[in-house]
């Protein structure tokens, strides 16, 4: 499958500004054309940026402006690591920048299951247009369950770009460097991923205007992981005291709203540091840091989840109950919504190298939904074995039953249910929120391909992010579909995601992509090929049987 310190410094357009007037003042004075007169000031390169901690100099490609590998935060290393995120450090000289990304955070490769990344990662890339100022601003928060994944080259925000906004990707800490909870830590809660996050924003809010960008329209956004760290900070008190951003767009990450309750995770830590063989009372906090990042790394699960820690301004609510107790940032616009077959990746990712669940047969599938819903029972017991039946019972004509039930399983009850429930309520408050339903069947593909699965894929989970944030070479080649249907689609989302950061409303000045109304009006927006339309939330809640799951079969006993 989750500061303000420095005064805004003056852009570089801005200092050539009054560079010219200088001069051109100074000519006046001297009665002009004298040739005894001083030589004009080299313009400034807009490739040289001053920020809060140095000078930095960039590439371009085009008409971009591309600043990878930006250090905004210092290295977690050492006291650092398990510690809240601290600015990063100011710098004598010049930085320069090159096409390289900085290091990602550490984390096993899911290919080769090797560990990858250094600790000291904690970078940003900014990508800005040539002539960029006062420009919206994109945050995008990467995915990967919290255990993998990075701001670098997968995603290329080129086509955002070309619609006049500055884009900001990043890495975060992942896994039990990021997310590990003990009692023996000063910060005893974990959620350094999100810290580290909430570190980003701060240095984009002070430095982003000397790279074009308006440091008052912050737009976050994120998938996956990501998805779910932005409904963190849409419920982090400490995010809304010192507005970090304005906008927000949810991109599958309503799942998993209860997070971790701070009991259980802690639980896990002491789990963690007694694998790596840490002494039960004593100096733990000294073993977890000095503890190699392979052990690390073998002590944690496939994913991590953001913890519940009443004791600071971060995450003192889960997003459910700060959801439900009205506890959240209502100053905001978003933007929410989730994929037609989001489960199908997940029931891949289980096929890759193995049997398919349809070779295994009805037991393992059965064993596999009493599995799905094991984390669950504690807090509501449900009947995972009348479930499963249920769900085959839908699906019993589908070419692949027990693979398509279980990946609706995961579709229905993790993610669209929950969007949509949250989606309404932001529009109760009255906010401005827009719902997408996201359906192109060919989506280009982005963990498993196509023919490595024994049943379609679909509109599966990450599908949407191609269309936004993937060369535009690797997405059309990746597309079942046909060229001029995946262009048109990515064009209409590239226009609704720069509409929507620019203000607050995905809906285009030029009205060429089709009206998106508002959440509040009972509409979502179907975002599918050959063109996307609105469609009623009931047909949307009835497709993910949202009903069902309002009164699931649970246990008697």
């Amino acid at each position: 499958m989750n500061f303000d310190r420095v005064t805004k410094p003056t852009t570089p357009l801005r200092a050539l500004t009054v560079a010219l007037l200088g001069l051109s003042l100074s000519a006046c004075l001297s009665g002009g054309g004298s040739s005894n007169s001083a030589a004009p000031a080299a313009p400034a390169n807009p490739l040289q940026v001053t920020t809060t901690e140095g000078e930095i100099r960039g590439i371009e490609s085009g008409d971009i402006r591309i600043f990878r590998g930006i250090p905004y935060a210092a290295p977690p290393v050492g006291e650092l690591r398990f510690a809240p995120t601290e600015p990063a450090p100011e710098r004598e000289g010049v930085l320069e920048l090159s096409e390289e990304f900085g290091a990602m955070c550490p984390q096993v490769d899911l290919l080769t299951q090797q560990v990858q990344g250094s600790e000291d990662c904690l970078f940003l890339n900014v990508y800005a247009p040539a002539g960029a100022d006062d420009l919206p601003v994109m945050i995008w928060i990467h995915g990967g369950a919290f255990v993998f994944g990075n701001g670098g080259g997968e995603y290329d925000p080129t086509r955002l770009v070309a619609k006049d906004v500055v884009v900001v990707t990043l890495n975060y800490r992942l896994g039990n460097l990021g997310f590990l909870a003990h009692p023996s830590l000063e910060s005893d809660g974990g959620n350094y991923g999100l810290m580290d996050q909430q570190e980003a924003m701060r240095w984009v809010k002070r430095n982003i205007a000397a790279f074009g960008g308006d440091p008052g329209n912050v737009t976050i956004f994120g998938e996956s992981a990501g998805g779910h760290s932005v409904m963190s900070h849409i419920v982090s008190p400490r995010a809304e005291d010192e507005d970090l951003f304005q906008r927000a767009i949810v991109q599958s990450g309503s799942y998993a709203a209860f997070q971790s309750p701070k009991a259980v995770s802690q639980a896990g830590g002491l789990s963690v540091a007694d694998a790596l063989g840490c002494p039960e009372t004593g100096p733990v906090a000294e073993c977890l840091r000095s503890a190699s990042i392979p052990a690390l790394l073998s002590a944690q699960g496939s994913q991590s989840i953001p913890t519940v820690d009443p004791a600071t301004d971060l995450l003192p609510k889960s997003i459910q109950q700060a959801l439900g107790e009205n506890d959240f940032n209502t100053n905001l616009d978003i933007m929410i919504g989730s994929n037609q077959n989001e489960g199908t990746l997940f029931v891949a990712l289980d096929e890759l190298g193995g049997t398919s669940l349809e070779a295994q047969g009805e037991g393992e599938y059965r064993d596999r939904v009493a599995e799905f819903f094991a984390p669950y029972q504690a807090a509501a017991p449900f009947d995972d074995q009348q479930i499963a039946s249920d769900y085959l019972g839908f699906y019993s004509e589908a070419s692949s039953p027990f693979s398509q039930a279980l990946s609706a399983i995961w579709t229905d009850f993790m993610f669209a249910c929950n969007s949509a429930g949250q989606a309404a309520t932001f529009a109760g408050k009255n906010m401005n929120t827009f719902k997408y339903w996201f359906r192109d069947e060919n989506a280009p593909w982005t963990l498993v391909r196509p023919s490595f699965a024994s049943f379609p894929l679909g509109a599966t989970h990450a599908g949407e992010i191609p269309y936004v944030l993937y060369p535009e070479s690797i997405m059309r080649d990746r597309y079942a579909g046909s060229q001029a249907d995946v262009d048109a689609l990515a064009e209409t989302m590239v226009d609704y995601w720069t509409s929507f950061a620019r203000n607050g409303d995905p809906n285009t000045a030029d009205g060429v992509a089709a009206s998106w109304p508002q959440a509040s009006s009972g509409q979502y927006m179907v975002l599918d090929v050959p063109a996307s339309a609105s469609t009623s939330a009931m047909n949307f809640l009835t497709y993910h049987r949202c009903g069902y799951w309002q009164n699931p079969p649970l246990r008697t006993q």
